[in-house]
């Protein structure tokens, strides 16, 4: 079959990227359902409404964990309990349509979506030193089971991928099955994930990237933090697609 395709000249890989151009610039948009516009700048799930309609997060907010401050100063809470990682970087706010979106995402496997929003992402990034690793938010193995897939391993290889730092899946993991950390508030939620998380590898001078959909108090991103910094890592960076403020 091959050697027929080489003697028609057909080139298999160059079709094969028609169809992909032509299946996206067919697709609907996620949200509204309208016809989603191909550009540089809009992603084809999204029609430009809809795009524009994304909660960017443009205000001042604490370097550390990037709650709201008035010019982008440290807030007191980071001030008087610092967490273990050492800054922020989000795009989003935690609120509609950003909502909808990531829950597609997370429980109906749509893929597409994540890589949407992560590129979306990675192209507001800010200039930082880069890291040497980065990694997912580590995911129990029961609970990928029972989602069929690590949400936040799917955003890492995006960052990998585009930024081409290296990409380490298997030196920290989520050893204890906690429970659902909804409604709980920031100290259950750290004395909750106590022990939760471990590593097998020395990040002796390492600066790593933990990459994960959202965050809401930080109590999961200090956890992982606190246990890469136990094992030599000197510098922790929070990706998050996005914030969850308190107003919110």
């Amino acid at each position: 079959m091959k050697k027929f395709y080489n003697r028609l000249k057909f080139n298999h890989i160059q079709f094969y990227h028609q169809c992909q151009q032509w299946l996206g610039a067919s697709l609907p948009c996620t949200l509204c359902d309208a016809p989603a516009t191909a550009s540089t700048s809009t992603p084809l799930t999204l029609c430009n409404h809809c795009f524009d309609l994304l909660p960017w997060y443009t205000s001042p907010r604490c370097p550390k964990c990037a709650l709201p401050t008035s010019s982008g100063e440290h807030c007191g809470i980071c001030l008087q309990h610092a967490p273990a990682f050492d800054r922020t970087l989000t795009s989003f706010r935690y609120a509609y349509p950003l909502n909808r979106l990531l829950h597609q995402f997370k429980y109906h496997q749509q893929l597409p979506v994540g890589h949407l929003l992560a590129n979306s992402l990675i192209t507001q990034l800010p200039k930082i030193a880069q890291p040497q690793v980065v990694m997912a938010m580590p995911m129990h193995i029961n609970r990928v089971k029972q989602r069929g897939f690590n949400h936040a391993l799917e955003l890492a290889k995006q960052v990998h991928h585009h930024c081409g730092i290296a990409l380490d899946i298997e030196s920290c993991v989520r050893v204890i099955d906690t429970p659902t950390q909804a409604g709980m508030d920031m100290k259950t939620r750290t004395r909750n994930l106590r022990g939760a998380f471990a590593t097998h590898k020395s990040w002796q001078g390492q600066h790593v990237m933990i990459v994960d959909d959202v965050m809401t108090t930080g109590a999961s991103m200090h956890a992982v933090a606190r246990v890469l910094k136990q094992a030599g890592a000197t510098q922790v960076t929070a990706l998050v697609l996005a914030r969850t403020l308190k107003h919110e």
